[in-house]
C-alpha cells in the first residue's frame, strides 16, 4: 500500500476511536477468530476491531485485522472502509452500502476490494446482493527484489458477486438467537462466486449496550462444480458494544 494512504487511514481511524462526535451513536465490535485451512500450515489466530457510528440513517464503520499466529510472516492483515445508510422505498425498507477493503496476503502480495451492497432485514431473515471490484497487486518489496515490470504488477477482476442469506431462529430484537448463513462475504474477505461459506451462529445479549456472540465457519472450493473440495474451517467469538 502507498505510505501516504497508509498513513492517511491511520490517522482516521484514530481520530473515530477517540474522537468520537457525541450526537452519533458509536458501536464497537471486536472478535478472534481460530481456524486453519488448506493453505495455513496448522493453527491460525487473528483478531479484529471495528468501529462504528450512526447519524441518524447513515452508518459510516472502519476497521482493521491483525494476525497472531499465521505461516505468512505478516501482522497486519486487513483494514476496511465503509459507508451506507438505511432508505425505504413504499413500505420496503434496505440498506445501501459503498465499501473498500484492503488484506496483505504477505509481504509479496496484497488484495483490494471496493463495491458496494444492498441489505434487507426481516424477523428472522437477512438478504445480501452486491458487487465488488477485486485487485490483486505485488508489494514493493516484492516489485524490488524480483524486478518485476509495474504493468505486470496488478491483476484486475471486475464485477464479482456477493451474496449473503441468513435465517434466525428467533426474531431479531431477541435476547438470544442462532441461526446460520450462506455467503461468500466476511468482514475483511470476499471469496469467488463458486466458494461459498457456511456460517453458524449464536448470539446472547448481556444487557442492552453488550452483547456477545459466537460464530463457526465452514468454507468449501467449488461448491458448484461437480466435485466439492473441503477448504477450510475457523470459529469466532465476539463481543458487540454500543457506547451510550
Amino acid at each position: 500500500m502507498d505510505p501516504k494512504i497508509s498513513l492517511s487511514l491511520v490517522f482516521v481511524s484514530l481520530f473515530l476511536t477517540v474522537c468520537p462526535d457525541l450526537s452519533a451513536q458509536p458501536g464497537l465490535n471486536i472478535y478472534t477468530d481460530f481456524g486453519e485451512n488448506n493453505g495455513s500450515q496448522g493453527l491460525f489466530i487473528k483478531t479484529a476491531s471495528l468501529v462504528s457510528y450512526q447519524f441518524g440513517k447513515n452508518i459510516f464503520e472502519t476497521g482493521f485485522r491483525i494476525d497472531l499466529k499465521n505461516s505468512n510472516n505478516t501482522y497486519f492483515s486487513g483494514f476496511s472502509l465503509s459507508g451506507s445508510r438505511n432508505l425505504k422505498i413504499s413500505h420496503f425498507p434496505f440498506e445501501i452500502a459503498g465499501f473498500w477493503i484492503c488484506t496483505p496476503f504477505s509481504e509479496l502480495l496484497r488484495e483490494t476490494n471496493w463495491g458496494a451492497r444492498l441489505k434487507r432485514e426481516s424477523n428472522h431473515f437477512e438478504y445480501l446482493i452486491g458487487a465488488n471490484f477485486r485487485t490483486y497487486a505485488f508489494r514493493q518489496k516484492a516489485i524490488r527484489e524480483y524486478g518485476i515490470d509495474q504493468n505486470a504488477a496488478k491483476i484486475h477482476e471486475i464485477l464479482n458477486i456477493m451474496y449473503s442469506v441468513c435465517y434466525q431462529l428467533k426474531p431479531r430484537n431477541s435476547p438470544w438467537n442462532v441461526g446460520f448463513s450462506l455467503t461468500n462475504v466476511d468482514n475483511f474477505m470476499i471469496e469467488q462466486e463458486t466458494n461459498p461459506m457456511l456460517r453458524l451462529n449464536g448470539f446472547y445479549k448481556l444487557s442492552s449496550p453488550l452483547s456477545l456472540y459466537i460464530q463457526g465457519w465452514y468454507k468449501s472450493a467449488g461448491a458448484t462444480n461437480l466435485a466439492v473440495n473441503y477448504f477450510g474451517f475457523f470459529f469466532r467469538t465476539g463481543i458487540i458494544w454500543y457506547i451510550r
